[in-house]
């Protein structure tokens, strides 16, 4: 892939055909996280957060800032990506301009979650919900660019031993949904993988 900056990011999303869903009253569980990208900055930073240890679910995992649909989003889960990563991590939603709405997959638990591609311009400083989020981690966008950084490996999780694609971004890993939908990225910005 030619150089990661904002002009070929931009040009690389226009050229994708993602529909943009807005759900009706009714719909089974949603929820969507943010793909937070910092392009205009050397690497193009992708922003995770690592969730609390306090956390009853995914304790101490790293993921993408997001949440469920509320009543307030009014189906929109660009709303509610944007709303999520204000509350976890501060980020004004003015400083995000969306890209894309990727298709949907689904978690473990049959939960359907829309990534949301942002082009994000770095606050002064990240305001963490810590209740939720115990800090910010950058990745480079590259990272998540290479096929040869992703595995299948199995992992107990919930009780059950399951297969889960893993990603190893130096001493930390990123695993699970987080990790297919980074996978999924990666795919759509390198179709020929």
């Amino acid at each position: 892939m030619e150089e990661l900056t904002a002009e070929a990011l931009a040009q690389r999303f226009a050229h994708l055909d993602c529909e943009v869903p807005l759900l009706s009253a009714g719909s089974e569980r949603v929820a969507s996280v943010l793909i937070p990208l910092l392009t205009a900055e050397p690497c193009c930073p992708v922003v995770f957060t690592r969730r609390a240890d306090r956390m009853r679910r995914h304790a101490g995992e790293i993921s993408l800032p997001g949440g469920l649909l509320e009543p307030a989003d009014d189906g929109s889960v660009i709303s509610a990506a944007l709303r999520e990563a204000q509350e976890e991590l501060g980020l004004p939603p003015a400083a995000v301009q969306v890209q894309l709405v990727l298709p949907h997959c689904r978690n473990s638990h049959g939960l359907v979650i829309y990534p949301v591609v942002g082009i994000v311009t770095r606050p002064l400083q990240w305001l963490l919900q810590a209740e939720e989020v115990a800090e910010v981690i950058e990745v480079p966008l590259g990272h998540f660019l290479r096929a040869e950084h992703y595995r299948l490996e199995r992992r107990t999780y919930d009780g059950e031993e399951k297969q889960s694609l893993v990603l190893d971004c130096g001493v930390e890993q990123i695993w699970g949904l987080t990790a297919r939908i980074m996978n999924n990225l990666r795919l759509l910005l390198n179709p020929k993988d």
